[in-house]
């Protein structure tokens, strides 16, 4: 503003010089001291013989509070003091008129050279203007046996009988106040109070004592600033901007009428106003305080409107009006006061400042006072004829204890009806508090900014709203937020945990239809190929994972039962994945073994030795998660932090702040449960690593009736890349507590529906084909044909083994027994036709480590050509053939049954023997 206004007043000054300056002196100083003579009632007639008996009455012209215009209201109280014949005869009580500029200085200044050393002595002072001129005088006026009664100090340290030892108080002290703004704070919610305050003593110290009141109730932010330290200046806090609380929507004002028009300019500019927020002001300013007109000191950068805007709604609390209306003890209501006070108030030109009806009560005060201490020293004749009364009251002097330590007596123990209620102190002088009245600044329906009565706040801090007030009226707009950041709980979607319980249920299902479905075929050759132990412990592990989803689902809104969640969940999750995936780590295993080690008399892997495997991959996730219960700084629990995707959402007309909390497991400290849960996934990721290259290198052997190998290829990349998925996205959003558990729930559901769907489907749609699941199924060109083919081999083995047994026997025969020979030297046809022998010539060769191809059988009967080599090679390749099946056999899924075992073998014996023969 200093730009726009400063080449104008040049100009002004450079044209009306003297008028200016002049102008700006009287704005300046307002109403004087010398606009009023010093004693008043001025004795105009000769014929009032009273003796004159003087208070001292100091008030401020000048300075932060000015309680100039309360001169009125003395002057009516002294008139019908006066006018009034029970009270003091044969005495007129005056006042002697100081100004205190609101200044400590100036006070003792005023104490000293106007009441103390010069004449008249005064029985007793009333002001001294505002609280730091109150305070100095108060704290030393005892000394010279001078009472003191304030109608404008409210200063919590005045309470202080020891310090302050004649003085009372006509208002109720400051540290009042906080009933109000507690009762405010309980009845709407209001959790924050954001307080910029002088550090005068009057402020500063009603905020040590708002800050006691509301521990535990409400937060108290504040700014204090000193004025005189041009560092912490409120002009130096509203050029920086740091003058409100960010968050802040109820804020207190706690400093004198000057001040204050800054703060409320400022917040109109920053917006700081209603219905959004609520300003809490003093009333004891004077009417009409907000207009920039009365700033004499500083230029405003906002016009009386804007003022008047900013101040719509804002709240005022008193603790001087609680005017009555019946009559008073000076025989006026305060209707008739007000009539009066307003008239003289023109004729002076003074304006109406709230603690004014307070001085017209101050007077009677004294009035009462002086009367009850005369009484006591004169007795109830007329005083004036009594000489050694007359003498003490008259010739009253600062050293006359007697008349002081009565006149105390009796303003201790005042009680009477005045304009502003009921008069009576407290043991320490303070006016008793009956009730704080509340106020609001409010525009009426012509466009005129004015206090409205809401209602008053009882001791016990119960709010009472007039009959045409209420919180409507009050907020029209709804209660504002007091700008506090709640903290909200945010708890999993009704509509995602519903899915999430759907999907387990549907995942229950299944496991059961498995379990169910294995239990009933589980005679059919088809279903032991499965190899039934193993597929058992994968049902186990996908039914835990399953059950997780539901503690998953699953949040209570307290930390107790959201840590056994946590902790059970994890077990859950960790004990069911090692039984899951396991046995599908271990069947891929066996298979790689299989097809990349084709020896005949390698070891065989049994079932038994994989579900122990299985059980040690349990039992190391068993002894992990004892660890992390053992040890604390390993121990999980909930933890509330705040929701990373959403952590501040604003809603409403108020745009009310809202900080979302979710409840997540952790440990403490957060590193320790950032180490426990790498290890846990590194421990899991560990098995995925092993699975996969096993899985890539058998890709290409289409078993689908032993092992299963097709289908392990596609169980362990699918969840490997669930697994990978899951934890990409858990860490990225661990926070988001919808997000996480949507991801955790899904991705386990997938895992775990893989599995099931990847081993039993395949199985039930083979018994669908062949209800008798003696069959297994086929493709072309692979090893179950070839396994199928071996199997008619070896019948048709066992066949012609018998017919070479009795060959054999026959042979023995005839070489015993020479006769049967013919003349040539031959066995006879039908022995002839009898040593028929089948040889079949093999070629061994490897395709993924079985036996690629036959060769075409070739006969040969005994006589017409006889290759020994060739038939030596051919049996015993058939023998090494049936033992490789056997090998074969033991080895896959499937467990060859005695029967067939006892077969083969036999058949690989007899091959030996035909050879010998």
């Amino acid at each position: 503003a200093c730009p726009t206004y400063l080449p104008w007043l040049a100009k002004m000054i450079s044209q009306f010089g003297v008028v200016v300056f002049v102008y700006g002196f009287v704005v300046a100083q307002g109403v004087r001291l010398e606009n009023f003579t010093t004693i008043y009632p001025l004795v105009t007639s000769g014929n009032d013989t009273r003796i004159p008996l003087t208070l001292g009455l100091m008030v401020s012209f000048s300075g932060a509070y000015i309680t100039a215009s309360s001169i009125a209201s003395v002057q009516i109280a002294l008139d019908l003091i006066n006018e009034n014949s029970s009270l003091l005869p044969g005495y007129r009580l005056q006042y002697k008129l100081t100004d205190s500029q609101c200044n400590q200085t100036v006070a003792y200044d005023n104490l000293f050279l106007k009441y103390v050393r010069e004449q008249p002595n005064i029985v007793g002072l009333v002001g001294s203007g505002c609280e730091d001129a109150t305070i100095a005088v108060a704290s030393i006026s005892h000394y010279f046996n001078i009472t003191q009664v304030s109608a404008d100090s409210g200063a919590p340290v005045l309470e202080d009988r020891t310090i302050y030892r004649r003085y009372f108080q006509m208002i109720p002290s400051e540290s009042s106040l906080p009933i109000v703004y507690k009762a405010l704070l309980t009845m709407y919610g209001w959790h924050k109070l954001h307080t910029i305050a002088s550090d005068k003593d009057v402020f500063s110290k009603v905020l040590d004592v708002t800050k006691g009141l509301l521990n535990g109730v409400a937060e108290i932010t504040s700014v204090i600033y000193n004025n005189a330290n041009p560092q912490n200046s409120i002009d130096y806090y509203i050029q920086k901007g740091m003058l409100f609380e960010e968050d802040a929507r109820i804020i207190e004002l706690a400093m004198y009428e000057s001040d204050a028009r800054k703060v409320v300019c400022e917040a109109y500019h920053k917006r700081k106003i209603s219905p959004k927020y609520v300003l809490i002001l003093r009333t004891w300013y004077l009417d009409g305080w907000w207009d920039p007109a009365n700033e004499k000191n500083y230029i405003l950068n906002c016009t009386k409107r804007q003022m008047e805007t900013a101040l719509n709604g804002a709240l005022s609390v008193s603790l001087d009006t609680f005017y009555t209306k019946d009559h008073s003890l000076s025989g006026l209501t305060f209707s008739q006061y007000w009539k009066t006070y307003s008239q003289r108030g023109e004729e002076l030109g003074l304006n109406y400042n709230r603690s004014d009806p307070t001085f017209f009560d101050a007077m009677w005060v004294y009035a009462i006072a002086l009367n009850k201490t005369i009484q006591d020293l004169c007795g109830t004749t007329s005083f004036a004829s009594n000489i050694s009364c007359r003498d003490s009251v008259e010739n009253f002097s600062y050293s006359n204890n007697a008349f002081v330590d009565r006149m105390f007596t009796h303003l201790s123990n005042t009680s009477f009806t005045g304009i502003t209620g009921d008069v009576s102190f407290t043991s320490n002088g303070i006016r008793s508090l009956i009730n704080i009245n509340v106020v609001q600044y409010r525009f009426r329906n012509t466009g005129v900014l004015e206090l409205v009565y809401l209602g008053y706040v009882t001791q016990t801090g119960e709010i009472n709203f007039e009959k045409t007030e209420s919180n409507e009226t009050l907020f029209p707009h709804g209660i504002p937020p007091d700008g506090a950041i709640s903290m909200e709980e945010k708890e999993i979607e009704l509509s995602l945990t519903i899915f999430m319980y759907i999907l387990a249920v549907l995942g229950l299902i299944l496991v059961s239809a498995c379990v169910i479905f294995t239990a009933v075929f589980r005679k059919k050759r088809l279903v032991r190929l499965m190899s039934p132990t193993l597929t058992a412990m994968t049902c186990v592990g996908c039914f835990l994972l399953y059950f997780c989803i539901f503690f998953a689902a699953i949040q209570s809104k307290t930390i107790l039962p959201t840590s056994i969640i946590c902790n059970v969940r994890i077990w859950l999750w960790a004990i069911g994945y090692s039984l899951a995936f396991g046995p599908i780590l271990g069947k891929t295993c066996r298979v790689y073994y299989i097809f990349n080690d084709p020896r005949p008399h390698k070891l065989t892997v049994k079932d038994w030795m994989l579900a122990v495997a299985v059980c040690i991959l349990v039992a190391i996730d068993v002894v992990f998660m004892i660890l992390t219960l053992s040890v604390p700084q390993l121990r999980v629990g909930a933890v509330l932090v705040p929701d990373v995707m959403n952590p501040i959402s604003e809603t409403g007309f108020f745009q009310e702040k809202t900080m979302n909390l979710i409840l997540v497991c952790e440990s403490t400290p957060k590193k320790s449960f950032e180490i426990w849960r790498i290890v846990l996934i590194a421990y899991k990721a560990m098995l995925q690593a092993i699975a996969i290259p096993l899985a890539f290198a058998i890709r290409k052997v289409k078993i689908k009736g032993l092992n299963d190998s097709k289908y392990l290829v596609a169980i362990v990349f699918i969840t490997s890349i669930s697994l990978a998925v899951i934890i990409v996205c858990f860490a990225a959003i661990y926070n988001n507590v919808n997000a996480s558990a949507a991801i955790y729930s899904f991705g386990t559901w997938i895992t775990s529906t893989t599995i099931l769907s990847l081993l039993f489907i395949p199985k039930v749609y083979y018994l669908y084909r062949d209800p008798k699941g003696e069959n297994l199924p086929s493709t072309n060109n692979t090893y179950e044909e070839q396994l199928s083919c071996m199997e008619d081999r070896i019948k048709q083995l066992e066949s012609e083994l018998g017919t070479l047994k009795k060959t054999r026997k026959t042979i023995k025969c005839a070489s015993q027994d020479k006769s049967i020979l013919t003349d040539n030297g031959t066995l006879p046809p039908c022995i002839k036709n009898g040593t028929e022998k089948c040889v079949k010539s093999m070629e061994m060769s490897t395709e993924m480590g079985f036996v690629s191809a036959m060769k075409d059988d070739v006969c040969e009967r005994n006589g017409e050509h006889t290759n020994m080599d060739n038939e030596h090679f051919s049996v015993t390749s058939q023998s090494q053939l049936i033992e490789s099946a056997v090998v074969i056999e033991n080895n896959g899924t499937h467990s060859p049954t005695m029967q067939e075992s006892s077969h083969m073998k036999e058949a690989a014996a007899d091959l030996r023997d035909a050879h010998k023969v």
